[in-house]
This record gives structure tokens, sequence and C-alpha cells, in this order.
């Protein structure tokens, strides 16, 4: 049975039900210390293809382009996605999910697939990539880069103060209104990923002298560390004085005093957006939104590319210079705004 202390035990589980090379990529991943989100991934992405496999009679040495190809097609307008749960005895069964396969989802999956084959032709379980052959034979899916969506300054303001609305309204209990504004304010202040965000520990905060300091755990185990402003620190300081006493190291609690999950930042979020009466553009705000929020603000207000890549951690400019397009979207959209003024007076 497969067993990693690094990864939750229904994961465990899954990658337990792939062949035996292919839990050697897994062991591979963690050697290499990848996130246990990204290897979350892999397992479901591959959980996925090896029971087409499966259903068409197919091995690793029989497998061509054209079953990756129909693999692919099989999927592309959603999929049932096998999940291990444990019952109310505490015995762990299978259950299936229908999922969307998104833009984002179908990029993975062939992300994943690339890195799996790569490795099993290096590891020489495999004579030749049947992904790549794949790739070289297929059609390239037009690139369509979006603008990323992001809150106005008056839409964060909005934001921040139905924190302050939604527990009067509700007289709910203390720290969990100044846990939810510290993690609102650094999610606007530092633009950090909401993975980096639960994995905070409340030995993540680094006093430097009279700064207060963060230490962020990136992608890849890259680490960055971001200074605090005055606003955040306030917060923080609020938060940790109210913060119920826990066995937990974790910087930012659930109602069971145990780590928050990505989910319950979600939730959160969502529960404070439909308290702002936000309008429809940000009405599906989300925890990477507010990480373009932030991004947006720094170039709006003349930060450098290169400051700003390194405050969200981004391993290639490229990815940072995306935002770069929202900031002449604005200037498109005000030069526009001016052609219908002069048109009214003309």
């Amino acid at each position: 049975m497969f067993h990693s202390r690094r990864l939750p035990v229904n994961i465990n589980r899954l990658i337990g039900d792939l062949p035996e090379d292919i839990q050697d990529f897994f062991l591979e991943m963690i050697s290499a210390e990848r996130s246990p989100l990204t290897i979350a991934n892999y397992a479901y992405d591959f959980s996925l293809f090896f029971r087409f496999l499966k259903e068409k009679n197919k091995d690793m040495d029989s497998l061509d382009a054209i079953t990756i190809k129909r693999f692919f097609r099989y999927i592309e307008n959603g999929y049932e996605r096998t999940v291990y749960i444990q019952n109310s005895d505490g015995e762990w069964i299978t259950r299936k999910h229908f999922h969307e396969n998104t833009r984002s989802g179908k990029q993975r999956k062939r992300a994943s697939l690339r890195s799996l084959f790569r490795y099993l032709v290096t590891a020489q379980i495999l004579d030749k990539d049947p992904m790549q052959a794949y790739e070289d034979a297929s059609l390239k899916t037009r690139s369509k880069q979006k603008v990323p969506v992001f809150l106005t300054m008056e839409e964060v303001s909005r934001l921040l103060h139905a924190v302050q609305t939604y527990h009067n309204r509700k007289k709910t209990i203390s720290w969990i209104k100044s846990r939810d504004i510290s993690i609102l304010l650094l999610l606007l202040n530092t633009g950090m990923r909401v993975s980096e965000l639960v994995s905070l520990n409340v030995n993540s905060l680094q006093k430097s002298g009279e700064s207060l300091r963060i230490v962020i755990m990136g992608k890849g185990g890259k680490e960055r560390m971001l200074k605090l402003n005055a606003v955040v620190v306030n917060s923080l300081q609020q938060y940790l004085q109210e913060r119920p006493s826990s066995s937990d190291a974790a910087l930012f609690l659930n109602k069971n005093s145990s780590r928050l999950s990505r989910k319950g930042i979600s939730e959160l979020i969502t529960k404070y957006v439909k308290e702002a009466k936000l309008p429809p553009k940000a009405a599906n705000i989300s925890p990477h939104k507010l990480r373009h929020t932030l991004a947006t603000m720094l170039l709006s207000n003349g930060e450098n590319l290169r400051v700003v890549q390194e405050i969200l951690g981004h391993s290639s400019i490229q990815t940072t210079q995306i935002y770069t397009h929202v900031i002449n979207t604005e200037k498109d959209d005000a030069l526009d705004k001016l052609a219908s003024i002069q048109a009214d007076i003309l």
C-alpha cells in the first residue's frame, strides 16, 4: 500500500491504485518537494487516465498518440472523478463526482501527462514518449489570454467593510471577525496564493527591527519574505491576541481550532462578497482574484514590473506581464470615454 506522511490518506489510497511504475513517479515528486496540492492534482489526473486505459483494454506498452487523443476527447465535456471518503463507520469507500473540464483543467492534464511520460522514458520504462507523438500530430489550440478580473479600490473598501457589517449583524465570535479581516488584508497586501495562505504558521511571522515580515513558502519550495504594512500588522496583532489556544501551529484556525482549509478561505470570501453586494463583475471574486487586485494596483501606481514579480513570487516575468494588459485596457476605456464626451459636444 502506497504511503507518505506528507499526503492525506485519500490521496495515498488513490496513488496506491495506480501501477507501480506510476507510484515511483509520485515518490520522485515527493523527493523533489512538490506541493501536496500539486501531487493530489496529478493523482486525480492519473487515476482518470488509467481508468480510461483499463476500460479500453490498453496497457502502457501499447499506448499510442491515438489512445491519448481519444482520452482527451472522452473528457472534453466533463468527466466522473473517483474519490476516497470515509463513511460513518470509518471505512474508506469510493464515490464518483462529475467535474466540468475547464480550459485550465485541460492544460493541467496535458502538463501532468507530459511530465509522467518524460519520466517513464528517462527511467527506460517506455521506449518513446506517446504524449510527444500526440502533441506533434495535434492541431494547436488558439491561444486565448484572458484579462485578469480584479477589484477596484472602492470595491476593496466595500469588501473590507462587509466584514464589520456582517459580524455586527450576526453577533458572532470576535476572534473569527479579526481572523477574517486579517486574511483579506493579507491577500490584498501580499498577493499570496491561497495555498500559501493556508500553509502559514504562527512562526511565519518574523520580527525584523521595527518591522514585521512574513515568510511565504511558494511554488516549488521557493521562499520569499515580504514586509507587512501597518494596517496588516495591527489587524494580525488583534487576531493573535484573540486567537484561541491550540496545539496546531497554523496561523489561521477554523472553529475547531485546527488549520483553516482552502475551502474555508473560499467560503469566507464568498460570504463577504455577498454581504458587500459587489457588482456582477466582482460577484464571483476568489482568493486568486484578490492576488490579481494587488498586482493591478501596484502596476497602476507605477511600480516596477520586476518588483511586482518578486512580490507575487512569479518564476517568469512573462506571467507578471499579463497584468499590463489590464492597465492598457483601462487606458483604452478612458480614451473611448473621451470620444463619447466629445461626440456630445459636437
